[in-house]
């Protein structure tokens, strides 16, 4: 399994996978967010497996006055059948938050893929779910 940023040639292959989330995402709404939005406010992630983009999440790190500086996975999907690479795709995520001086991880937004079980460490927080480090 191989974990990265998205590369703008790549991005239409994250727009697929997205939208067996989002369903009601168009292209041209999904480019003008990424344009508006990369790296500063929202990034693209993707695992691979045998060179196919098998997991997408959309991440976003913030900083405020609670939470300190942190990561938020607002998107989290997997093709089906890939279901069990999600706890590794985590695993990576809390390392890129750890990479980018996060103080925690919080997995709040609209996700297909993902149990329970592969948040381990994380406590619920309102909406969502969040790991301190």
């Amino acid at each position: 399994m191989q974990f990265r940023e998205l590369s703008a040639s790549e991005l239409v292959e994250g727009f697929a996978l997205l939208t067996t989330l989002r369903t009601e995402l168009t292209s041209d709404q999904f480019d003008a967010f990424i344009t508006s939005q990369y790296p500063k406010d929202y990034r693209p992630i993707g695992a691979y497996q045998r060179g196919e983009l098998q997991i997408y999440a959309g991440v976003s790190i913030r900083e405020n006055l609670e939470l300190g500086r942190h990561l938020i996975v607002d998107d989290f999907v997997t093709y089906g059948g890939y279901e069990h690479l999600s706890r590794e795709m985590i695993d990576y995520l809390v390392d890129y938050a750890k990479m980018y001086k996060c103080q925690s991880i919080l997995v709040w937004g609209k996700q297909q893929g993902l149990k329970l079980n592969d948040l381990e460490g994380f406590r619920p927080k309102r909406d969502g779910f969040i790991k301190t480090f």
